[in-house]
């Protein structure tokens, strides 16, 4: 079996054409089903949260993605093995629940508000499935989904669903309510022996999106330009 080549948006800046499929089936999988079952607990934790306003309750990274940038925010626990211990205290079962699967690199709160769209884009990576476990969603399609190439999901309470990210995709809610959903990625199997290296190289990736998401010069850089600056920069991650 041909190995899988591993894929950053940020060093291709092009579309991802692999073989996976949109969406991956991880319902037997036992931290999927953990999840589910501890979904109550996440989402009383996660109210709390929303209920104090909390200040780490910010921006998505790249704010050039939702059609406001306050309409859709996170409340991040960790960014690609970097742990926020200070969000992660205030929800102690969840950290618990995110921290029993050794494969897991990031996990946030997300709160896409009322009246809001995703553009489309592609994700940082093909190398993890990106899970949505779903706190708070009272509506369906077409009102409110998300597309992963030319197939539409949406959202509901207390299931988990898993997804390419590398592939395009976008989001939407037309409706008058706020969204609530976990997002956690977790590597894939045949990727979980580089956890350490993939980590590093998507921080990079991350610190120039964060640096320079509003200036156009570094969507010109050259593939072999920014495969090189990816893998510079993430030997100080």
């Amino acid at each position: 079996m041909k190995k899988l080549k591993k894929w950053y948006s940020f060093a291709e800046n092009g579309a991802y054409k692999g073989p996976e499929p949109n969406f991956f089936d991880v319902t037997q999988l036992s931290w999927a089903k953990q999840l589910e079952n501890n979904y109550e607990i996440i989402l009383n934790e996660f109210q709390k949260v929303i209920e104090s306003r909390d200040k780490n309750i910010i921006p998505y990274l790249n704010q050039t993605l939702a059609s406001k940038a306050e309409n859709w925010t996170v409340f991040p626990m960790y960014m690609w093995s970097k742990k926020n211990a200070e969000n992660c205290a205030k929800c102690p079962e969840t950290t618990k629940l995110i921290e029993s699967i050794p494969a897991m690199t990031s996990c946030l709160f997300s709160i896409l508000k009322a009246d809001t769209r995703i553009k489309p884009h592609h994700g940082d990576s093909n190398v993890m499935f990106r899970c949505h476990l779903t706190l708070n969603c009272k509506n369906g399609l077409p009102e409110i989904g998300m597309r992963i190439r030319d197939e539409q999901t949406t959202w509901q309470n207390g299931k988990l669903f898993a997804f390419c990210d590398a592939y395009e995709h976008e989001v939407w809610n037309n409706t008058k309510e706020d969204r609530w959903v976990l997002i956690i990625d977790i590597l894939r199997e045949e990727f979980e022996h580089e956890k350490k290296k993939i980590c590093s190289e998507v921080n990079a990736t991350l610190w120039w999106q964060l640096k320079f998401q509003n200036y156009y010069f570094l969507d010109h850089f050259p593939a072999w330009a920014r495969k090189m600056v990816m893998k510079v920069t993430a030997l100080f991650f």
